[in-house]
């Protein structure tokens, strides 16, 4: 088991990326990308860290403990300061007893709920993960390590690999380009991906690049081959199910893992215990096979923007609580490089002008009261939705 054993600074970053997450969720506080990734062992809880006060203190404390299944008020007793103080008692618990892992959704339509998973399904899912990331020299992350594919293809996976695990959030792209080397594989979303295309990523020869949390597309997968990484693994998962399948490329049918089996339409999961589970899948499957599958669209309505569900019509609802909009209707676009992009067909309040002044101020409102990956990227202003103005 102590492949699969986290250290004290990795479970420190988990602790620091959960603490993100809890504090927009809960707070409607966000901090930037590189920022996040600072918050490590030596981050203070207070003024030059995380500058908690005492509610969100308590808050994220709760939440780390939940995140390693101990009670929400493991942590309430402790004396802490930094990152590190949560980091040192949690350590020591899990590595005396760690019976589940408990992690929140990206998409908040369902309010607060987590969702627990046995410790051995977790572990279950990496050895999978390992199986097709094998022959590895080390693994560099540029996904925050808190949520469940997080956690298993960022930490676990790696260490079961026995290969060393690399937080790349911090680093540029010119600074990876330079730490790369054969042999590495890296990890990120195609949100990501795309923003490392762009700033010019180049990689050594024989270097693997992972992608989940939303489709893959394959002019981005031309860009990342063309860039150096002659081999791609994209995932397939959730937070609700685990990590289900993976593919070569984005034209291939995904291929199930080996401790999944199909059941009619649906899934069904061999637990370690030796128990056999069904499983709905978060998307609508289209069989090819046994076990090969296309997707075909969300069951719940979501789109999946920067590795985030998204709805679409929460958004609307949401937006129709700004005094300037009397309706709304959120569609979804492609961009050039086919990523997805909400556009905001809206019915203005009465004497409101439909100029880019107004455009401006709802843009502000929802900087305040949408995630980025909910914000739409296109207004247009309309007499009815449906038909603009």
């Amino acid at each position: 088991m102590k492949a699969f054993s986290l250290s004290e600074e990795q479970i420190a970053c988990v602790i620091g990326a959960a603490a993100a997450d809890e504090l927009a969720r809960r707070f409607n506080r966000h901090a930037d990308f590189l920022t996040i990734a600072a918050w490590t062992q030596d981050a203070p809880l207070g003024r030059g860290g995380l500058a908690l006060d005492e509610d969100e203190k308590v808050a994220c404390a709760r939440r780390a403990a939940s995140l390693f299944g101990l009670d929400e008020d493991y942590l309430s007793a402790v004396s802490a300061e930094k990152i590190a103080d949560w980091a040192r008692e949690l350590t020591a618990a899990v590595r005396h007893e760690l019976k589940s892992f408990s992690f929140k959704p990206a998409a908040r339509i369902d309010g607060d709920v987590a969702h627990a998973h046995g410790a051995d399904a977790i572990y279950q899912d990496a050895a999978a993960a390992a199986n097709v990331l094998a022959g590895r020299r080390r693994l560099l992350s540029f996904v925050a390590p808190h949520s469940l594919l997080g956690l298993e293809l960022s930490l676990l996976t790696p260490n079961l690999l026995g290969i060393e695990a690399i937080d790349a959030r911090r680093m540029t792209p010119d600074e990876l380009s330079s730490n790369l080397l054969f042999g590495d594989v890296l990890v990120a979303t195609p949100t990501l991906w795309r923003y490392m295309m762009q700033e010019g990523l180049r990689a050594p020869d024989n270097s693997l690049a992972v992608s989940f949390g939303e489709p893959m597309t394959p002019e981005l997968a031309v860009e990342m081959r063309t860039s150096g990484f002659g081999v791609l693994r994209e995932m397939y998962g959730s937070t609700e199910t685990g990590l289900i399948a993976w593919r070569d490329n984005p034209g291939e049918a995904f291929v199930l893992f080996d401790h999944w089996r199909r059941a009619g339409d649906n899934l069904l999961r061999l637990c370690p215990d030796g128990e056999e589970r069904e499983v709905d899948a978060m998307d609508l499957l289209a069989w090819s096979g046994d076990r090969s599958f296309t997707l075909s669209g969300r069951r719940d309505g979501a789109v999946q923007i920067g590795a985030v569900n998204v709805f679409p019509d929460a958004v609307a609802e949401t937006l129709r609580n700004h005094p300037h909009i009397e309706d709304c209707r959120i569609a979804v676009g492609r961009r050039s490089d086919g990523a997805a992009r909400l556009i905001a067909h809206i019915v203005l309040a009465p004497k409101t002008p439909p100029n880019e002044r107004t455009a401006r101020d709802i843009d502000v409102w929802c900087r305040v009261n949408l995630r980025q990956q909910e914000r739409p990227q296109i207004y247009n202003f309309e007499i009815e939705t449906g038909a603009e103005a």
